[in-house]
């Protein structure tokens, strides 16, 4: 009888304990998390993206979009970081990365072009590093990866469980405050992080654009062709005689792009 009763009280702290972790897995995450974006290419370009997330999915959004030379934000150790935007658009179409684990989605505006690309699942190969720092009163680790030809550094917090960052950074196992690339290309780093129950974690995006979503090979020529046209244009500008101007895509110093296909 007394074996019996031990074997009930220990089959009963088993189910207990897996309830409990069961619960902890389940307890629903959501925020919000404003983020700057720097690219130095041949110039020195800044987005800010506004990223909602729960626990299944996460939506980063261009916000403040300028038509503008110059913007100005803080970090937030309240250092002002200036960056000088070298070319303004006339389609303020809001870009996008919408990341729903098992479909990763992003809406590009390139040359004034909306191109909406539904991108194949990847899955960045993570060193997790011991190395620890503070942003925003989060502690976070460091990590590092290779992605479409460059090496990237970022800083997660596992104080907020859930595997999304911002751009198309995700994996880890918390989410991501800040990453960029050893050469110094690109950086993005987080200004602001909400978290709790009274922020609306609600991720409003019109799905119907999503149907006729283009893949990366497709992607990639549209780009090209948007390239070349623009190239046309110039051309057409330059004095009688000047010859046609051509966009050589392997040219040393024309600053190349972030990933490197």
């Amino acid at each position: 009888m007394i074996k019996t009763r031990k074997t009930f009280a220990l089959f009963f702290i088993v189910v207990l304990l897996i309830n409990i972790s069961v619960i902890a897995q389940t307890k629903k995450i959501c925020g919000k998390v404003y983020y700057t974006q720097v690219k130095n290419l041949t110039g020195t370009y800044s987005e800010n993206y506004l990223l909602t997330f729960n626990n299944e999915q996460s939506f980063s959004e261009e916000i403040n979009i300028k038509n503008s030379k110059s913007s100005q934000d803080k970090n937030y150790s309240g250092q002002d970081l200036t960056h000088n935007v070298i070319a303004g658009r006339n389609n303020l179409t809001s870009k996008f990365f919408f990341n729903t684990k098992a479909n990763f989605y992003f809406r590009d505006n390139f040359f004034d072009q909306i191109l909406v690309v539904k991108e194949d699942q990847y899955n960045l190969k993570w060193n997790i590093l011991q190395e620890i720092k503070k942003i925003g009163g989060f502690s976070c680790q460091k990590a590092t990866t290779k992605f479409r030809g460059r090496t990237y550094i970022a800083w997660f917090t596992s104080d907020i469980p859930v595997p999304f960052g911002p751009w198309k950074f995700k994996g880890l196992a918390g989410l991501i405050l800040e990453v960029y690339d050893v050469d110094k290309v690109f950086h993005i780093v987080a200004n602001n992080v909400k978290i709790g129950e009274k922020i609306d974690c609600t991720i409003a995006i019109d799905k119907n654009q999503l149907k006729s979503a283009m893949t990366i090979p497709v992607y990639l020529v549209k780009k090209e062709a948007l390239i070349n046209a623009e190239f046309v244009k110039m051309s057409s500008r330059m004095p009688k005689g000047f010859g046609t101007l051509k966009w050589d895509k392997n040219c040393d110093d024309c600053g190349g792009e972030i990933e490197k296909f």
